[in-house]
């Protein structure tokens, strides 16, 4: 448990406005933890009320709340889970929520840092996708509970689909970083890295047993992570253990990759340098109630750095991260033709440079969710043996990254079996066999020439794509991120040209300019493309469906802070990109799924949207771009804006043009006639006399 400062305890009222306020984006006027609300409960009040409706003081819209409500929490501040206190907040929470009063299918129970989720009709603990809920949920988690549960009130595992899994997964890790950063306020970390590369060892030294139980490995002879929980309440001794179980792993075990990692949580212990023994309690707490992480489904490198990289750390880290919010939709686009698993037609997807295994991860999650039994919400045995260990594969040429990928890969269920260290431009893959590949590939000059003969080059965008076509089977599939400079550089038309001699461009997806920002600021596009026979057509004849994205989500600048604009029915109004559980707990896939390879709004002159100031906005985004407009009089130009935006410039009279150069010429005169003195005092520079 947490220690807190006396004078700051995380009571109820912190906890509405640190958690679920501030971290989980709930409105804090439907909050509401007030001693009126005791008649609807006929015992003492409830400690936290969450209602679809704002409480209005003046108003005392009470019965108007109670009517509307969603959600309904017992607190118990300082007590472990079953303790006595525990279960009097499980008695109270069972019996409030059977009034009538208040009629909710579910009630909560929560202690500040664990929280559990009841079903009211049979007292059991509440699921989702099998997993017993350890967390307080947003919104529309919560409105899909109380759907389901009003549509069969007996339900206690709650199945979701990938977009709602990966929602709930972010937000239950996030839970526990938030937590984490309250800690790491009173240590003194050298700098961010430290920081991140310290959370990233110490969940490392609990993921490690957990894999060796898989392995059915584990040394019953050995103290392992959970073993070092008896000495908790000595924190001389537990420190001890915990450096001993550090040592142990670095010297007796494969778990070396992670070394460097384990090695700077290792020498904080030995030097409880800025740290305390009791804050080391505490952040063992904190990870050991993450619970089991193998199967969780975050990306644990991403929310790392996303919660405590600074701008700078994002910028270097750029190289190796894909945002989670494109790696999801695009993966799942790629995939959509995936719908069941077929025992006849095995096939591989590939990352070349995978990083820390965004687009993997996603790949994995995205066809664990399509494959499992409708039924049993689990996977048949041939088909995670699939997933697991044939499907999966991730090369990278930094050693570091394929240890990020293969714990990333773990903590979504697995398929980490061939991720290894493998310079994909230099050495050779498995021919011309790859069925999938994603990839968000380096950008600028490399040291390793294409391999095309229509232009020479060691641009590593242009070099990855040129090996990602070769490798293709017939009918194949990639998604690869890339700069602009591929789709209207004409120095590269030739290559643009072979690749629709190769292949056929499905798609070309126009990403906001800052969709990368901070990691990377290039301007960049989702290309999908499919390998074709060469029995074909000598040149691509199929019409090229282009997109752009406007809205992701976030403000669409460097900072990019997230927007949140949603309408009456909390569908998205800035972000295309992310699935959205509506008012009446319904899930919806996004804008982009809706129209995929379908959507046109060439009749309709464009298609209204709005920005992150809520500004209505009419522009074409969306259409079939004729393969015959693609040619040598524009370059063979890819880039959707050309065609769907194209430039229109502004022309001027005659007149109007010798009026800007009499004006130009003004400013010369007068610039020319200025003192050195004279620039000095308009730039407010102070005279140096000697």
């Amino acid at each position: 448990m947490v220690k807190r400062k006396k004078q700051e305890p995380l009571n109820v009222s912190r906890f509405i406005k640190e958690l679920l306020v501030d971290e989980l984006g709930f409105p804090f006027k439907q909050i509401v933890n007030d001693i009126s609300f005791e008649k609807y409960t006929g015992i003492k009040r409830p400690d936290i009320l969450i209602s679809e409706v704002e409480y209005d003081l003046e108003l005392q819209n009470n019965d108007e709340f109670i009517q509307n409500l969603i959600a309904y929490a017992e607190a118990k501040h300082d007590c472990a889970v079953d303790s006595r206190d525990w279960k009097d907040a499980y008695n109270q929470g069972l019996l409030k929520a059977q009034k009538e009063a208040l009629d909710i299918p579910f009630f909560i129970v929560t202690n500040f840092l664990v929280t559990h989720f009841y079903n009211t009709q049979n007292g059991e603990r509440i699921s989702l996708n099998g997993i017993p809920i350890a967390d307080f949920q947003n919104m529309d988690v919560l409105r899909l509970i109380r759907k389901k549960l009003d549509e069969n009130p007996d339900l206690n595992n709650i199945q979701t689909n990938v977009d709602t899994q990966q929602a709930i997964s972010e937000a239950s890790f996030n839970n526990k970083l938030w937590e984490l950063a309250g800690i790491y306020r009173d240590i003194n970390f050298k700098n961010i890295t430290e920081k991140i590369d310290f959370t990233i060892g110490f969940i490392a030294l609990k993921f490690y047993e957990e894999k060796v139980e898989m392995e059915n490995k584990k040394n019953k002879t050995k103290d392992y992570w959970s073993d070092i929980q008896s000495y908790i309440q000595k924190p001389d001794t537990f420190t001890t253990a915990l450096g001993g179980y550090i040592q142990r792993l670095q010297n007796e075990t494969d778990f070396g990759e992670f070394k460097s990692l384990m090695n700077i949580v290792r020498e904080k212990l030995n030097a409880l340098d800025g740290i305390t023994q009791e804050q080391i309690i505490e952040i063992y707490t904190i990870i050991e109630g993450m619970g089991r992480l193998h199967g969780c489904g975050f990306d644990l490198f991403g929310s790392v750095y996303e919660k405590f990289a600074s701008n700078k750390e994002k910028g270097d880290f750029g190289e190796f991260f894909t945002r989670r919010n494109y790696t999801h939709v695009l993966t799942k686009l790629l995939l959509k033709d995936e719908k069941y698993f077929n025992a006849q037609r095995p096939f591989i997807i590939g990352d070349f440079a995978c990083g820390t295994g965004g687009f993997l991860t996603e790949a994995f999650k995205i066809l664990q969710s399509k494959y499992k039994n409708p039924m049993t919400g689990k996977l048949e045995p041939r088909v995670e043996e699939f997933l697991k260990s044939q499907c999966i594969y991730g090369y990278d040429v930094k050693e570091e990254n394929v240890s990020r990928t293969k714990l990333n890969m773990f903590l979504v269920g697995d398929g980490h079996t061939h991720i290894i260290r493998k310079d994909t431009l230099r050495e050779e893959l498995t021919g011309n066999s790859w069925d999938y590949v994603l990839m968000n590939p380096p950008y600028g000059n490399g040291s390793t020439k294409a391999e095309t003969s229509s232009i020479t080059t060691n641009r590593y965008e242009l070099a990855f794509l040129a090996k990602i076509v070769k490798s293709l089977k017939i009918g194949g599939k990639a998604c690869v991120i890339v700069p602009d400079g591929f789709f209207e550089n004409p120095s590269i038309m030739a290559f643009r040209k072979e690749i629709m001699s190769l292949c056929t461009i499905n798609a070309v997806i126009s990403l906001p300019k800052h969709a990368f920002a901070p990691y990377t600021k290039e301007k960049t596009y989702a290309l999908f493309i499919e390998k074709r026979s060469q029995e074909e057509s000598p040149l691509q004849t199929e019409d090229i469906w282009m997109y752009i994205i406007d809205n992701d989500g976030y403000a669409n600048s460097d900072k990019r802070f997230e927007t949140n604009l949603k309408d009456a029915d909390n569908k998205w109004l800035h972000n295309e990109i992310k699935g959205y559980i509506d008012n009446h707990g319904n899930e919806k896939v996004s804008i982009l799924e809706e129209r995929w390879l379908k959507y046109d709004d060439s009749s309709s002159g464009g298609t209204e949207f709005i920005n992150e100031k809520g500004e209505t906005i009419t522009k074409r985004k969306s259409g079939f771009v004729m393969v015959s407009n693609i040619n040598e009089e524009n370059y063979y130009n890819l880039l959707p804006e050309f065609y769907l935006r194209p430039y229109e410039p502004k022309y001027i009279t005659l007149k109007e043009l010798d009026r800007e150069i009499e004006t130009i010429e003004g400013i010369l005169k007068d610039i020319s006639k200025l003192t050195v003195d004279d620039i000095k005092n308009k730039l407010g520079v102070e005279n140096d006399e000697g």
